[in-house]
Protein backbone atom coordinates (compact mmCIF):
# COMPACT_ATOMS: atom_id res chain seq x y z
CA UNK A 1 0.00 0.00 0.00
CA UNK A 2 1.27 3.54 -0.43
CA UNK A 3 0.35 5.07 2.61
CA UNK A 4 0.56 3.37 5.88
CA UNK A 5 -2.64 3.38 7.73
CA UNK A 6 -4.73 4.68 4.92
CA UNK A 7 -7.64 2.56 5.36
CA UNK A 8 -7.89 2.44 1.24
CA UNK A 9 -5.68 3.03 -1.66
CA UNK A 10 -6.33 4.89 -4.96
CA UNK A 11 -7.66 1.43 -7.78
CA UNK A 12 -5.53 0.55 -10.91
CA UNK A 13 -6.18 1.70 -14.14
CA UNK A 14 -6.96 -0.45 -16.77
CA UNK A 15 -5.50 1.15 -19.72
CA UNK A 16 -5.64 4.89 -18.74
CA UNK A 17 -1.64 5.41 -18.88
CA UNK A 18 -0.51 8.12 -21.22
CA UNK A 19 -3.65 10.43 -21.20
CA UNK A 20 -2.96 13.86 -21.17
CA UNK A 21 -3.28 15.68 -17.60
CA UNK A 22 -2.11 18.77 -18.72
CA UNK A 23 1.18 17.87 -16.79
CA UNK A 24 -0.47 19.23 -13.77
CA UNK A 25 0.28 17.82 -10.18
CA UNK A 26 -1.03 17.66 -6.99
CA UNK A 27 -1.29 17.01 -3.53
CA UNK A 28 -4.11 16.38 -1.11
CA UNK A 29 -3.80 16.76 2.66
CA UNK A 30 -7.38 14.89 4.27
CA UNK A 31 -8.36 12.18 6.16
CA UNK A 32 -9.11 9.04 3.69
CA UNK A 33 -12.35 7.91 4.66
CA UNK A 34 -14.61 5.48 4.72
CA UNK A 35 -12.37 4.47 7.87
CA UNK A 36 -10.15 7.11 8.60
CA UNK A 37 -9.64 9.19 11.84
CA UNK A 38 -6.47 11.50 10.65
CA UNK A 39 -5.46 13.38 7.66
CA UNK A 40 -3.25 12.07 5.43
CA UNK A 41 -1.15 13.10 2.85
CA UNK A 42 -1.03 12.10 -1.14
CA UNK A 43 0.53 13.03 -4.09
CA UNK A 44 -0.05 12.86 -8.01
CA UNK A 45 2.87 13.42 -10.65
CA UNK A 46 2.43 15.46 -13.86
CA UNK A 47 1.79 11.73 -15.38
CA UNK A 48 -1.61 11.37 -13.16
CA UNK A 49 0.25 8.60 -11.35
CA UNK A 50 -0.30 8.22 -7.65
CA UNK A 51 3.17 8.16 -5.78
CA UNK A 52 4.74 7.78 -2.61
CA UNK A 53 7.00 10.77 -2.57
CA UNK A 54 5.92 14.45 -2.38
CA UNK A 55 5.95 16.19 -5.40
CA UNK A 56 7.63 19.54 -5.44
CA UNK A 57 5.07 22.39 -6.34
CA UNK A 58 2.13 20.39 -6.46
CA UNK A 59 -0.78 22.26 -6.38
CA UNK A 60 -3.12 21.69 -2.74
CA UNK A 61 -6.32 20.14 -4.15
CA UNK A 62 -9.15 21.72 -1.45
CA UNK A 63 -11.16 19.64 0.49
CA UNK A 64 -10.26 18.02 4.12
CA UNK A 65 -11.60 14.39 3.18
CA UNK A 66 -11.08 12.40 0.84
CA UNK A 67 -12.69 8.77 -0.60
CA UNK A 68 -11.26 6.64 -3.80
CA UNK A 69 -14.46 7.60 -5.76
CA UNK A 70 -18.31 6.67 -5.89
CA UNK A 71 -19.25 3.58 -7.09
CA UNK A 72 -23.06 3.50 -8.71
CA UNK A 73 -24.04 -0.43 -8.61
CA UNK A 74 -27.24 -0.19 -10.50
CA UNK A 75 -27.20 2.35 -12.64
CA UNK A 76 -28.26 3.02 -16.29
CA UNK A 77 -27.13 5.75 -18.03
CA UNK A 78 -28.91 5.06 -21.19
CA UNK A 79 -32.20 5.04 -19.46
CA UNK A 80 -33.85 8.22 -18.55
CA UNK A 81 -37.01 7.84 -15.89
CA UNK A 82 -40.21 9.78 -15.87
CA UNK A 83 -43.50 9.49 -14.47
CA UNK A 84 -44.68 7.96 -17.86
CA UNK A 85 -42.32 5.25 -17.54
CA UNK A 86 -38.32 4.84 -18.78
CA UNK A 87 -37.40 6.09 -22.11
CA UNK A 88 -34.15 5.07 -24.31
CA UNK A 89 -31.41 8.06 -24.65
CA UNK A 90 -29.10 7.95 -27.35
CA UNK A 91 -25.60 7.53 -27.47
CA UNK A 92 -24.61 11.28 -27.10
CA UNK A 93 -27.05 11.95 -24.49
CA UNK A 94 -25.46 8.85 -22.36
CA UNK A 95 -22.29 10.17 -22.64
CA UNK A 96 -23.40 13.15 -21.38
CA UNK A 97 -25.35 11.72 -18.13
CA UNK A 98 -21.72 9.86 -17.77
CA UNK A 99 -20.09 13.01 -17.73
CA UNK A 100 -22.30 14.81 -15.11
CA UNK A 101 -22.07 11.93 -12.89
CA UNK A 102 -18.22 12.28 -13.21
CA UNK A 103 -18.64 16.14 -12.16
CA UNK A 104 -20.53 14.79 -9.05
CA UNK A 105 -17.38 12.29 -8.25
CA UNK A 106 -18.67 9.08 -9.60
CA UNK A 107 -15.84 7.19 -10.76
CA UNK A 108 -17.32 3.40 -11.31
CA UNK A 109 -20.64 2.58 -12.65
CA UNK A 110 -22.23 -0.92 -13.27
CA UNK A 111 -24.50 -0.07 -15.78
CA UNK A 112 -27.48 -2.75 -15.18
CA UNK A 113 -28.75 -2.89 -18.58
CA UNK A 114 -29.20 -0.84 -21.75
CA UNK A 115 -31.89 -0.63 -24.76
CA UNK A 116 -30.21 -2.94 -26.95
CA UNK A 117 -27.20 -2.93 -24.97
CA UNK A 118 -25.89 0.51 -25.94
CA UNK A 119 -23.86 1.41 -23.43
CA UNK A 120 -21.31 -1.26 -24.71
CA UNK A 121 -21.09 1.11 -27.99
CA UNK A 122 -19.99 4.14 -25.94
CA UNK A 123 -16.68 5.55 -26.54
CA UNK A 124 -15.49 6.88 -23.41
CA UNK A 125 -12.90 9.56 -22.43
CA UNK A 126 -10.34 9.84 -20.53
CA UNK A 127 -12.04 11.61 -17.16
CA UNK A 128 -15.14 9.61 -17.39
CA UNK A 129 -15.95 7.10 -14.74
CA UNK A 130 -15.08 3.82 -15.43
CA UNK A 131 -18.17 1.19 -16.37
CA UNK A 132 -18.80 -2.11 -16.29
CA UNK A 133 -21.81 -2.59 -18.55
CA UNK A 134 -24.40 -5.56 -18.65
CA UNK A 135 -25.33 -5.25 -22.29
CA UNK A 136 -29.43 -5.81 -23.15
CA UNK A 137 -32.02 -6.44 -20.79
CA UNK A 138 -32.66 -10.17 -20.85
CA UNK A 139 -36.82 -10.26 -20.29
CA UNK A 140 -39.35 -12.45 -22.65
CA UNK A 141 -41.94 -10.47 -24.54
CA UNK A 142 -44.39 -8.98 -22.50
CA UNK A 143 -42.71 -9.04 -19.27
CA UNK A 144 -40.71 -5.63 -19.41
CA UNK A 145 -41.23 -1.93 -20.41
CA UNK A 146 -41.39 -1.88 -24.47
CA UNK A 147 -39.20 1.17 -24.69
CA UNK A 148 -36.06 -0.40 -23.48
CA UNK A 149 -36.79 -3.70 -24.89
CA UNK A 150 -35.84 -3.68 -28.27
CA UNK A 151 -35.18 -7.76 -28.89
CA UNK A 152 -36.72 -10.09 -26.48
CA UNK A 153 -35.00 -13.45 -24.77
CA UNK A 154 -37.36 -16.17 -25.14
CA UNK A 155 -36.59 -18.62 -22.72
CA UNK A 156 -35.09 -21.42 -24.96
CA UNK A 157 -32.24 -18.48 -26.21
CA UNK A 158 -31.33 -17.24 -22.94
CA UNK A 159 -28.26 -18.64 -22.07
CA UNK A 160 -27.37 -17.90 -25.58
CA UNK A 161 -28.10 -14.74 -25.83
CA UNK A 162 -26.64 -13.48 -22.02
CA UNK A 163 -23.28 -14.99 -23.89
CA UNK A 164 -23.87 -13.10 -26.69
CA UNK A 165 -23.57 -9.71 -24.41
CA UNK A 166 -20.22 -11.04 -23.11
CA UNK A 167 -18.88 -11.15 -26.37
CA UNK A 168 -20.04 -8.09 -27.29
CA UNK A 169 -17.97 -6.99 -24.05
CA UNK A 170 -20.30 -6.77 -21.25
CA UNK A 171 -18.82 -8.04 -18.20
CA UNK A 172 -21.93 -8.71 -16.44
CA UNK A 173 -25.42 -9.95 -17.84
CA UNK A 174 -29.15 -8.37 -16.61
CA UNK A 175 -31.57 -11.09 -15.99
CA UNK A 176 -35.04 -9.67 -15.31
CA UNK A 177 -35.91 -12.42 -13.22
CA UNK A 178 -39.31 -11.69 -12.09
CA UNK A 179 -42.26 -8.49 -13.56
CA UNK A 180 -45.29 -7.93 -13.92
CA UNK A 181 -47.15 -8.48 -17.31
CA UNK A 182 -46.93 -5.33 -19.15
CA UNK A 183 -50.04 -3.88 -20.53
CA UNK A 184 -50.22 -0.57 -22.70
CA UNK A 185 -46.53 -0.28 -21.88
CA UNK A 186 -46.51 -0.50 -18.07
CA UNK A 187 -46.64 -3.08 -15.97
CA UNK A 188 -50.09 -4.09 -14.83
CA UNK A 189 -51.03 -6.28 -11.78
CA UNK A 190 -48.34 -8.11 -8.94
CA UNK A 191 -44.67 -9.41 -10.20
CA UNK A 192 -44.08 -12.94 -11.35
CA UNK A 193 -41.21 -15.13 -12.36
CA UNK A 194 -40.40 -14.88 -16.29
CA UNK A 195 -38.17 -17.69 -16.53
CA UNK A 196 -38.25 -21.13 -15.21
CA UNK A 197 -35.98 -21.74 -12.43
CA UNK A 198 -34.12 -24.79 -14.88
CA UNK A 199 -33.65 -22.27 -17.50
CA UNK A 200 -31.67 -19.31 -15.50
CA UNK A 201 -29.78 -22.47 -13.49
CA UNK A 202 -28.60 -22.96 -16.98
CA UNK A 203 -27.68 -19.70 -18.09
CA UNK A 204 -26.14 -18.79 -14.77
CA UNK A 205 -23.75 -21.61 -15.46
CA UNK A 206 -22.90 -20.76 -18.86
CA UNK A 207 -21.77 -17.20 -17.44
CA UNK A 208 -20.08 -17.99 -14.91
CA UNK A 209 -18.16 -20.31 -17.51
CA UNK A 210 -17.61 -17.52 -19.80
CA UNK A 211 -15.74 -15.34 -16.72
CA UNK A 212 -18.87 -13.09 -16.60
CA UNK A 213 -21.32 -12.25 -13.66
CA UNK A 214 -25.21 -12.08 -13.37
CA UNK A 215 -27.37 -9.47 -11.30
CA UNK A 216 -30.70 -10.22 -11.54
CA UNK A 217 -33.89 -8.18 -11.27
CA UNK A 218 -35.73 -9.77 -8.42
CA UNK A 219 -38.64 -8.42 -6.56
CA UNK A 220 -40.97 -11.86 -5.26
CA UNK A 221 -39.77 -14.36 -2.68
CA UNK A 222 -38.11 -15.69 -6.14
CA UNK A 223 -34.80 -14.72 -4.38
CA UNK A 224 -33.63 -17.74 -2.58
CA UNK A 225 -34.08 -19.70 -5.65
CA UNK A 226 -31.99 -17.26 -7.67
CA UNK A 227 -29.38 -17.32 -4.82
CA UNK A 228 -29.13 -21.22 -5.12
CA UNK A 229 -28.73 -20.55 -8.80
CA UNK A 230 -26.13 -18.94 -8.48
CA UNK A 231 -26.38 -15.15 -9.15
CA UNK A 232 -24.14 -12.73 -8.41
CA UNK A 233 -26.58 -9.89 -7.01
CA UNK A 234 -29.29 -9.28 -6.17
CA UNK A 235 -30.67 -6.09 -8.10
CA UNK A 236 -33.71 -4.52 -5.45
CA UNK A 237 -34.49 -7.77 -3.68
CA UNK A 238 -37.82 -6.12 -1.83
CA UNK A 239 -38.71 -9.57 -0.84
CA UNK A 240 -35.52 -9.73 1.64
CA UNK A 241 -35.50 -12.06 4.29
CA UNK A 242 -33.12 -13.54 6.79
CA UNK A 243 -32.70 -16.89 4.62
CA UNK A 244 -31.78 -14.88 1.71
CA UNK A 245 -29.29 -13.09 3.89
CA UNK A 246 -27.89 -16.17 4.99
CA UNK A 247 -27.12 -17.86 1.94
CA UNK A 248 -26.22 -14.93 0.40
CA UNK A 249 -23.50 -14.55 3.26
CA UNK A 250 -22.76 -17.89 1.79
CA UNK A 251 -22.46 -17.62 -1.51
CA UNK A 252 -20.68 -14.30 -1.34
CA UNK A 253 -23.41 -12.95 -3.28
CA UNK A 254 -24.27 -8.91 -3.15
CA UNK A 255 -27.72 -6.34 -2.49
CA UNK A 256 -28.09 -3.34 -4.09
CA UNK A 257 -31.28 -2.22 -2.52
CA UNK A 258 -31.79 0.60 -4.68
CA UNK A 259 -33.74 3.13 -2.13
CA UNK A 260 -34.18 5.49 -3.82
CA UNK A 261 -35.94 3.56 -6.80
CA UNK A 262 -37.85 1.43 -4.60
CA UNK A 263 -38.99 3.72 -1.51
CA UNK A 264 -39.71 6.89 -4.30
CA UNK A 265 -44.13 6.17 -3.66
CA UNK A 266 -45.69 9.41 -4.54
CA UNK A 267 -48.52 10.42 -1.90
CA UNK A 268 -51.23 10.13 -4.11
CA UNK A 269 -49.90 6.96 -5.10
CA UNK A 270 -52.91 4.11 -3.92
CA UNK A 271 -52.94 3.30 -0.43
CA UNK A 272 -51.68 -0.49 -0.49
CA UNK A 273 -48.84 0.94 -2.64
CA UNK A 274 -48.14 3.50 0.79
CA UNK A 275 -48.66 0.56 3.03
CA UNK A 276 -46.15 -1.96 1.20
CA UNK A 277 -43.77 0.93 1.17
CA UNK A 278 -44.11 1.82 4.65
CA UNK A 279 -43.46 -1.85 5.49
CA UNK A 280 -40.48 -2.53 3.74
CA UNK A 281 -39.12 0.68 5.74
CA UNK A 282 -39.98 -1.43 8.55
CA UNK A 283 -38.40 -4.43 7.24
CA UNK A 284 -34.94 -2.82 6.23
CA UNK A 285 -34.33 -1.16 9.65
CA UNK A 286 -34.11 -5.42 10.88
CA UNK A 287 -32.20 -6.52 6.82
CA UNK A 288 -30.24 -4.07 7.06
CA UNK A 289 -28.21 -4.21 9.99
CA UNK A 290 -28.10 -7.99 9.82
CA UNK A 291 -26.55 -7.85 6.28
CA UNK A 292 -23.62 -6.02 7.35
CA UNK A 293 -23.57 -8.00 10.49
CA UNK A 294 -23.34 -11.48 8.32
CA UNK A 295 -20.60 -9.88 5.58
CA UNK A 296 -23.16 -9.50 2.82
CA UNK A 297 -21.78 -7.17 0.17
CA UNK A 298 -24.40 -4.30 0.34
CA UNK A 299 -23.48 -1.38 -2.57
CA UNK A 300 -25.23 1.43 -3.65
CA UNK A 301 -27.42 2.11 -6.58
CA UNK A 302 -29.66 4.88 -8.31
CA UNK A 303 -31.53 3.18 -10.39
CA UNK A 304 -33.06 5.82 -12.76
CA UNK A 305 -34.32 7.71 -9.71
CA UNK A 306 -31.87 10.17 -6.82
CA UNK A 307 -28.41 10.25 -6.80
CA UNK A 308 -25.79 8.73 -4.77
CA UNK A 309 -25.58 11.03 -1.72
CA UNK A 310 -29.50 10.29 -1.58
CA UNK A 311 -28.75 6.71 -1.74
CA UNK A 312 -26.49 6.71 1.04
CA UNK A 313 -28.64 8.96 3.32
CA UNK A 314 -31.32 6.63 2.74
CA UNK A 315 -28.74 3.18 3.75
CA UNK A 316 -28.07 5.14 6.78
CA UNK A 317 -31.48 6.15 7.66
CA UNK A 318 -32.67 2.39 7.76
CA UNK A 319 -30.11 0.96 10.04
CA UNK A 320 -26.99 0.94 8.04
CA UNK A 321 -24.91 3.65 9.97
CA UNK A 322 -23.34 6.59 8.47
CA UNK A 323 -19.88 4.85 8.27
CA UNK A 324 -21.23 1.50 6.40
CA UNK A 325 -23.54 3.27 4.05
CA UNK A 326 -20.06 5.05 2.69
CA UNK A 327 -18.25 1.96 2.59
CA UNK A 328 -21.00 0.47 0.94
CA UNK A 329 -20.76 3.59 -1.87
CA UNK A 330 -17.11 3.52 -2.15
CA UNK A 331 -14.41 0.25 -1.24
CA UNK A 332 -17.30 -2.66 -0.91
CA UNK A 333 -18.42 -1.60 -4.42
CA UNK A 334 -14.51 -1.48 -6.14
CA UNK A 335 -14.17 -4.91 -4.28
CA UNK A 336 -16.99 -6.69 -5.13
CA UNK A 337 -16.78 -5.19 -9.06
CA UNK A 338 -13.27 -6.64 -9.02
CA UNK A 339 -11.59 -3.27 -9.22
CA UNK A 340 -7.99 -3.79 -7.81
CA UNK A 341 -6.89 -1.44 -5.16
CA UNK A 342 -3.03 -0.55 -6.15
CA UNK A 343 0.35 -0.02 -6.24
CA UNK A 344 2.47 3.14 -6.74
CA UNK A 345 2.55 4.56 -10.33
CA UNK A 346 -1.00 3.69 -11.64
CA UNK A 347 -3.88 6.77 -12.70
CA UNK A 348 -5.17 8.24 -9.43
CA UNK A 349 -8.76 8.21 -8.95
CA UNK A 350 -10.16 10.53 -5.88
CA UNK A 351 -12.60 12.93 -4.60
CA UNK A 352 -12.26 15.31 -1.79
CA UNK A 353 -14.69 17.34 0.38
CA UNK A 354 -15.01 19.83 2.72
CA UNK A 355 -16.58 18.52 5.42
CA UNK A 356 -17.35 14.23 6.48
CA UNK A 357 -19.85 12.32 4.55
CA UNK A 358 -20.28 10.54 8.00
CA UNK A 359 -21.44 13.12 9.69
CA UNK A 360 -24.03 14.27 6.67
CA UNK A 361 -24.36 12.17 3.59
CA UNK A 362 -25.33 15.51 1.85
CA UNK A 363 -21.77 16.48 1.71
CA UNK A 364 -21.32 14.05 -0.75
CA UNK A 365 -23.64 16.28 -3.56
CA UNK A 366 -20.79 18.85 -3.03
CA UNK A 367 -17.22 17.32 -3.85
CA UNK A 368 -14.40 19.71 -3.55
CA UNK A 369 -12.52 17.71 -6.64
CA UNK A 370 -12.55 14.84 -8.72
CA UNK A 371 -9.81 12.90 -10.27
CA UNK A 372 -10.70 10.19 -12.50
CA UNK A 373 -7.95 8.01 -13.72
CA UNK A 374 -5.52 10.90 -14.03
CA UNK A 375 -7.29 13.67 -15.10
CA UNK A 376 -9.14 16.57 -13.20
CA UNK A 377 -12.56 16.38 -13.80
CA UNK A 378 -13.33 19.39 -10.95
Amino acid sequence: MLWAGCPWVVLASLGAAGMDTGCMSWSVHAVPLPDGDRPADLWVDAAGCLVSEPVPAAERLPGRYVVPGLVDAHAHPAVAGGAGGPAALGGAEALGVLAAWAADGVCLVRDAGSPGGLVLQLDLAAGMPRVQAAGRFLAPAGRYYPALLPQEAPEQRLAELALGELARGGRWVKLIADFPAVVDGMPSGPAAPTYRAEAIAAMVTAVHAAGGRVAAHVTTDLLTPLVRAGIDSVEHGTAMDEEALRLMAQAGTAWTPTLCAVLSVPATAPEAARRRAADYRRRLRELLPLAHRLGVPILTGTDTAGSLAREVALLAEHGLGPAAALTAATTTGYRFLGETFGAAGQPATLVTYHDDPRNDPAALSEPAAVIIDGVRVR
